[in-house]
């Protein structure tokens, strides 16, 4: 059992990574008690069954009045609005983090309102599952969390934050928001732009039961959240331009090669490919 990082943890948005993050502060000690609030009393009932939060509520004045920390796992769009409500609630030494996959568009805003102690956060945990019934306790386990301090952030409230996230089996990463929002552009959001698509293009084969372990792959994550998603991407929306026409210029380098019957640009590419997925990990 891990030393207690808060008293009262405020989870805001019980869903697969709220749930799980609170599912893991429970099982490991890590918060003396844990609320969870949300729009449905169902849901809260079964994270509760789950035992992801010891508390539930549907009103966020009672989930987050005299709690140490807490975390906001909305969707990216009602995030800056959810801290823009809540704020007048908070104890003054309460700090805030979120979990969206995108940074640059809530840092600011957010620290705005809440000064030194808001911290920007991602865990790149996430998959096409969603629902707190698809938590898990071990979600965080040896994944990257990512924090993005502004210059107004306490170190204590940076410290709380990371305590919590190594505590829940995370190894956090430092990084600029913009810096943030590029990289996971490209190695986050334009998998999905890359998945939506083939899932459109495949449809036209006359053939759908010849399915390979490449498309499943590819497309696993087609089957996330819409409305999720595209508030991702509009709220990225100049980086995954970016990373969409990058994408494209790799893929028309490609089709010129096989176009041109040019076996050696082809093959260079995918040892060039194969290198660098390695690299990856």
């Amino acid at each position: 059992m891990a030393e207690a990082v808060v008293n009262r943890l405020c989870i805001i948005g019980v869903g697969l990574i709220g749930g799980s993050i609170g599912m893991a502060a429970c099982r490991r000690g890590l918060a003396q008690r844990v609320v969870g609030v949300g729009r449905s009393a169902e849901r809260l009932q079964v994270a509760l069954q789950a035992g992801a939060i010891n508390e539930a509520t549907t009103s966020l004045q009672e989930g987050v009045t005299g709690a140490d920390m807490v975390v906001v796992c909305t969707p990216v769009g009602l995030i800056v609005p959810t801290i823009r409500l809540l704020h007048q609630w908070l104890s003054p030494e309460c700090v805030v983090t979120d979990v969206g996959s995108v940074k640059s568009a809530i840092v600011q805003p957010a620290t705005d309102v809440l000064g030194e102690r808001f911290v920007g956060g991602h865990p790149m945990a996430g998959s096409e599952q969603t629902g707190v019934h698809n938590a898990r306790a071990d979600l965080f386990e040896g994944t990257t969390w990512a924090l993005t301090p502004a210059e107004k952030t306490s170190p204590s409230a940076l410290q709380k934050v990371t305590a919590l996230a190594q505590g829940v089996g995370a190894q956090v990463l430092l990084a600029d928001p913009e810096e943030h929002d590029r990289a996971v552009a490209l190695t986050s959001h334009l998998p999905h732009a890359v998945a939506l698509a083939l899932m459109h293009v495949a449809e036209k084969t006359p053939y759908p039961q010849l399915i390979g372990g490449s498309f499943r792959d590819g497309t696993r994550v087609a089957a996330s959240s819409p409305e999720l998603w595209r508030d991702i991407f509009l709220h990225n929306r100049e980086n995954v331009l970016w990373a969409i026409d990058e994408f494209i210029g790799k893929l028309q380098e490609l089709r010129s090669a096989i176009e041109g019957e040019d076996a050696e640009t082809i093959q260079r590419l995918f040892a060039e490919a194969r290198i660098l997925r390695q690299a990856f990990g």
